[in-house]
């Protein structure tokens, strides 16, 4: 939504008062030229002045609107390069804003604020969102690979298709009906909540499983990997 500064608020209030000016001016213009034909000289003034100042709100008006537009873009091109360059965004909010392409990577986005988001095909690779709210978010097809979902709302998240493998899902809410992984990708690292549902996990894709392990993966709190990496820390 474009919001006009106070300035352009001005501008545009004068601009409509000459263009009423304008159009009560051709209009006398007009009611002049059906009672009086004879002073057809100064009906054409008239009607030039009128016309004249109507052209010119209209040429006032776009022109006001496009500065701001040109204005918002440049201001979501600005945050956009500073999202991409930040390392760390604690509690990350995208608003309205679109972030299809950024690739967040690597990224620490705790308690990131991802309500419905639309990370399908995202890259998130490594990314940390422990404690992010992706409540309908839509992560088909992410990479996801590496990524900490500890303590995150997954309620109505959607992770069809997504890379999964050593991801780390321990603590995180999901509910039985909402959060769907049918066709993710996972492998023997990647760690499910205890009390995960058995066909949330028997709709996954997964290869090189241990034997004798939890199927598709490992159940908190026995992660392995990410219990060694708690450690080094």
């Amino acid at each position: 939504m474009i919001r006009m500064p106070s300035r352009g608020w001005i501008l545009l209030t004068v601009l409509i008062v000459l263009g009423v000016l304008g159009a009560l001016g051709a209009v006398f213009a007009w009611r002049m030229a059906v009672k009086e034909p004879e002073r057809e000289p100064k009906i054409e003034v008239l009607a030039g002045i009128g016309g004249g100042l109507i052209t010119g709100i209209a040429v006032g008006v776009s022109a006001l609107f496009l500065e701001d537009a040109l204005g918002e873009k440049q201001k979501y091109a600005t945050w956009r390069a500073n999202v991409e360059v930040a390392a760390s965004i604690p509690g990350f909010s995208p608003g309205d804003r679109d972030i299809s392409g950024i690739n967040f990577s690597g990224k620490s986005l705790h308690n990131a604020d991802l309500r419905g988001a639309d990370l399908h095909g995202a890259q998130l690779r490594d990314t940390d969102l422990t404690g992010a709210d992706l409540s309908g978010a839509n992560l088909q097809d992410a990479n996801l690979v590496g990524a900490n979902f500890y303590e995150a709302d997954l309620r109505g998240a959607h992770f069809e298709k997504a890379q999964l493998q050593s991801a780390n899902l321990s603590r995180a809410i999901i509910n039985t009906e909402g959060t769907t992984f049918h066709g993710a990708q996972v492998d023997v690292h990647t760690c499910w909540p205890d009390g995960i549902q058995q066909e949330k996990v028997d709709s996954v894709f997964s290869r090189n499983e241990a034997p004798d392990a939890f199927p598709h993966g490992e159940k908190a709190p026995h992660c392995t990997l990410w219990n060694e990496r708690e450690r080094t820390r």
